[in-house]
C-alpha cells in the first residue's frame, strides 16, 4: 500500500528496511534545506540592502533670509529610481531647497551627503557630485543669439558629448526640429522649455533637479517630459523637483515621493 507518492519519495509499507534508510536519512536532508533557505535569505537581504541604499541625502537643513527661516530640520534620502516632489505654498523655500540641494547655496546649517559624504565639506566629493546634476531652474539658460541646434551644441561640447546625430534627435524627441535653425528669442515660452529639457538627453546625468518643469508647456509636452522622467527614473536616476500639482496621475507616479515645506 502506497501511503506517500511523489516525484520524489515513495514509502511502501512492506518495505521496512527501505522506511528505515528514507527515515534515517531526514535530519541530514532537513538541516542541508535549512543551510540552502538561510543562504538564499543571506544573499537577498544583502542584494536588496545595496539596491535600496540611499545615494543622496540631506540631514537637518535649516535655510534663513533675511530675518525670516523659511524652513529647519529637513531631511529626506533618495536611492536608485526615486523622484522627491517637493510641495509647499509659495514663499516656503522650495526653490532655495533645490539651490542648496544643487549645492549653489550653502545652508544655515545641515548637510546634503553624496554617496555618504558631504557635498559642501568634501571637495572631492562636489567635484564628483556636480559631474553628476543637472539642474533646470525658472530660468532655461539658453544663449539667445544661439539657434536650437548651436545650444545643444554648445552645452555637448562642455559635457565633451557633441554629436550632431544625436543633437537632431533630441530636437526631434522634443518635437523642436523644424525649429532647429532658429534663434532661441524667437522661440516660444514652451519651446525653449522643451529646448532646455532636450539638454538632458543623452547626458550622463545621475541626478535631475527641475524647478517647476511643466510650467508654461502644453499638455503634449507635459506627457513628453513625463516621459522622459520615467524613462530616467527607471533606468536608475533620480529626481527632485517642485510641481504646484498633484504627480498621483504621473507616468512616473511609483517613483514618486513627498516631502512639504
Amino acid at each position: 500500500m502506497v501511503l506517500l507518492n511523489s516525484p520524489y519519495c515513495k514509502i511502501i509499507l512492506n518495505e521496512p528496511l527501505r522506511l528505515a534508510n528514507w527515515w534515517a536519512n531526514i535530519p541530514s536532508i532537513s538541516f542541508s534545506i535549512v543551510a540552502l533557505y538561510i543562504t538564499a535569505l543571506n544573499l537577498l537581504s544583502d542584494i536588496s540592502s545595496t539596491s535600496i541604499a540611499p545615494i543622496l541625502s540631506a540631514h537637518e537643513l535649516r535655510c534663513v533670509r533675511g530675518e525670516r527661516c523659511l524652513f529647519d530640520g529637513v531631511g529626506f534620502s533618495l536611492s536608485a529610481g526615486q523622484c522627491l516632489h517637493l510641495l509647499g505654498s509659495n514663499g516656503s523655500g522650495k526653490t532655495s531647497l533645490l539651490r542648496i540641494i544643487a549645492g549653489i547655496n550653502r545652508p544655515q546649517s545641515g548637510d546634503v551627503q553624496w554617496r555618504a559624504s558631504s557635498i559642501f565639506d568634501d571637495p572631492a566629493n562636489r567635484l564628483k557630485y556636480f559631474s553628476a546634476v543637472a539642474y533646470l531652474g525658472h530660468k532655461d539658460g539658453l544663449k539667445d543669439e544661439l539657434t536650437a541646434t548651436e545650444n545643444l551644441s554648445f552645452y555637448r561640447r562642455l559635457e565633451n558629448a557633441s554629436n550632431q546625430t544625436l543633437i537632431d534627435q533630441d530636437l526631434a524627441r522634443m518635437g523642436i526640429l523644424e525649429h532647429a535653425e532658429i534663434s532661441a528669442n524667437k522661440l516660444s515660452f514652451g519651446q525653449r522649455r522643451r529646448l532646455a529639457f532636450a539638454r538632458l538627453l543623452h547626458a550622463d546625468f545621475r541626478l535631475w533637479i527641475l524647478d517647476e518643469p511643466f510650467t508654461g508647456v502644453d499638455i503634449q509636452g507635459r506627457t513628453l517630459i513625463e516621459q522622459i522622467c520615467n524613462q530616467h527614473l527607471a533606468s536608475g536616476g533620480i529626481i527632485i523637483l517642485t510641481n504646484h500639482q498633484s504627480l498621483a496621475t504621473s507616468l512616473f507616479a511609483q517613483h514618486i515621493k513627498q516631502l512639504r515645506l
